[in-house]
């Protein structure tokens, strides 16, 4: 029993058997945990209604709310480009059209965006966007 041990420990590291698990594990980011290269799953409707975005973290002031709910729509069009998505939809309500606006002017000179258009949806009307992605 013991040279069965002896000869185990000096196997060769070409004949060394790996576990195919531990490696996935690995190239995911589980040596680190506070490091994951995973995309997180991207959405096809992100909604940018403040209510729906800032989720109850304290009061925003009006001129700063376009700035949280631009920050949300360009991460959410980066994870759907990053997913490979072909079409994503934005609701960004009617309201004054000032969020639409901003919208629009990222879009228009985003590379992968192909097209974009205001048109109606049954559920959310005219107050979304869908955007054709390259």
């Amino acid at each position: 029993m013991k040279k069965k041990k002896k000869k185990e420990l000096n196997t060769p590291k070409s004949e060394q058997v790996f576990d195919p698990e531990v490696l996935r594990m690995y190239l995911m980011g589980a040596t680190n945990p506070g490091f994951s290269n995973k995309i997180e799953r991207a959405e096809d409707i992100i909604d940018l209604h403040l209510e729906k975005v800032h989720h109850g973290k304290g009061h925003i002031p009006g001129h700063d709310a376009l700035f949280v709910q631009l920050d949300k729509f360009e991460a959410a069009l980066d994870k759907a480009i990053g997913a490979g998505k072909l079409e994503f939809r934005v609701i960004h309500g009617f309201g004054k059209g000032k969020l639409k606006d901003e919208i629009y002017k990222i879009l228009a000179k985003h590379p992968h965006v192909r097209s974009f258009e205001n048109d109606y949806h049954s559920r959310y009307g005219y107050g979304s966007t869908l955007i054709q992605l390259k």
